[in-house]
C-alpha cells in the first residue's frame, strides 16, 4: 500500500478539480475564477462564453495552493 504525503495529497486534489472542469463541455471555452471569502465554497469557475456556472471550488482546494 502506497503512503501519500500531505503534499501528495493536495496535488490529487487540485488535479482532480482541475480535470472535472476541463473535461466538461465548458472545458475549451474561456473560463473565469470567482474567488469568494465567506460561504462554504471557495469560490467559483464561470465559462466566460456561455455565461454560466462551471463548478464550486472546494476551499480545501484553494487551502492547497
Amino acid at each position: 500500500m502506497a503512503t501519500f504525503t500531505q503534499a501528495d495529497w493536495n496535488l490529487a486534489r487540485q488535479t482532480a478539480f482541475a480535470n472535472k472542469v476541463l473535461n466538461s463541455k465548458h472545458g475549451n471555452h474561456s473560463l473565469d475564477t470567482e474567488l469568494t471569502p465567506n460561504g462554504p465554497h471557495g469560490g467559483k469557475i464561470v465559462c466566460k462564453t456561455c455565461n454560466k456556472h462551471v463548478a464550486w471550488i472546494p476551499k480545501a482546494v484553494l487551502e492547497t495552493l
